[in-house]
């Protein structure tokens, strides 16, 4: 048991990471942040510090980014502040038992899923793709073996019609943080009580851009999830050919069309309808999409129906390439 601050060692990369980055320096004595490399982000390919640094120095809080976890010299360097945790939330790269193995306590990881379930680096985007209704997050004692450590708490979170992956995350980072809270304060007064991880597991694997590419094969619902959960990376897209050439597509926003009926004919792809200020209506493998927000190459995003005219689509026009 433990009355005052437990010093804390925090482990996080992206923006999902900073909430309970913001909370434990609150809550608790965060000694140091470790953080992925800075990179090249953007366009112009501008090197740029991992979100989770620029909130770490902006609470003075000490920040190391190893290119090797492995490296003795880092590893001594966090043996030193001999922290009573480690918590670890989005890194990004799995943890070698040698850091695991230091804090007083345990490490304890944020994952954004209710394990088993969805496993591995892309839960969010994984459970918005297949549809399902609920998510969650899951505090766990860690483990060398990824995401399969003991659970020390949950909270079930719905997904509601309209999210996507962004608003997700964001909304399920804000939920983690509270949760990693209430999951130290459990760690602090001594009545953790950790238990296995029960149920069919399952795995989300990393994002790739060549899984946005849109089948219109498949059913409205499978491509309106598509759509959500690769949004805002790294976008659903398809083909269409324009003057001799075939051009990319991303598609950002669209919407089952429950009760529409029409009677032409059509391959799944063809655009069946136009409505005016709001987008285009595509034939899918079963039912109908609209398409509201899309995207071309090098340009920003912009309404369908703004597509619509730049391209003078009419009904009939392919999609699919």
């Amino acid at each position: 048991m433990s009355k005052g601050k437990l010093s804390v060692v925090f482990i996080g990369t992206p923006e999902f990471s900073c909430p309970s980055l913001e909370k434990l320096a609150e809550k608790e004595k965060v000694v140091a942040v470790v953080t992925q490399p800075d990179k090249p982000r953007g366009r112009g390919k501008k090197i740029s510090p991992p979100p989770v640094k620029v909130k770490a120095l902006q609470k003075n809080i000490p920040v190391y980014q190893p290119g090797n976890l492995n490296k003795l010299c880092f590893l001594e360097k966090i043996e030193k502040l001999r922290p009573d945790l480690i918590v670890v939330v989005a890194f990004g790269k799995i943890l070698p038992g040698k850091l695991l193995n230091i804090p007083k306590f345990f490490p304890i990881n944020l994952h954004p899923s209710l394990l088993p379930k969805y496993r591995g680096p892309a839960p969010v985007p994984w459970a918005i793709i297949k549809g399902e209704k609920y998510t969650g997050i899951t505090v766990q004692k860690m483990t060398e073996k990824v995401d399969e450590g003991e659970i020390i708490l949950q909270k079930k979170v719905p997904i509601a019609a309209n999210d996507t992956s962004d608003s997700l995350s964001k909304k399920l980072s804000h939920i983690g943080a509270e949760a990693l809270i209430e999951a130290i304060d459990l760690i602090k007064k001594g009545k953790i009580d950790l238990r296995p991880q029960v149920g069919k597991a399952s795995y989300a694997p990393k994002i790739k851009k060549d899984m946005g590419k849109i089948n219109w094969e498949k059913s409205a619902r499978e491509i309106h999830n598509l759509v959500r959960g690769l949004n805002s990376f790294p976008g659903a897209f398809t083909e269409f050919f324009y003057r001799e050439r075939f051009y990319s597509l991303k598609i950002w926003e669209t919407e089952i069309l429950e009760n529409f009926s029409n009677n032409k004919k059509g391959m799944p792809g063809s655009v069946v309808k136009i409505i005016k200020d709001r987008g285009f209506i595509v034939k899918t493998g079963k039912g109908y999409l609209l398409v509201k927000k899309v995207q071309l190459p090098g340009k920003s995003k912009i309404d369908a129906y703004d597509f619509i005219k730049g391209y003078h689509v009419k009904e009939g026009f392919a999609l699919g390439g």
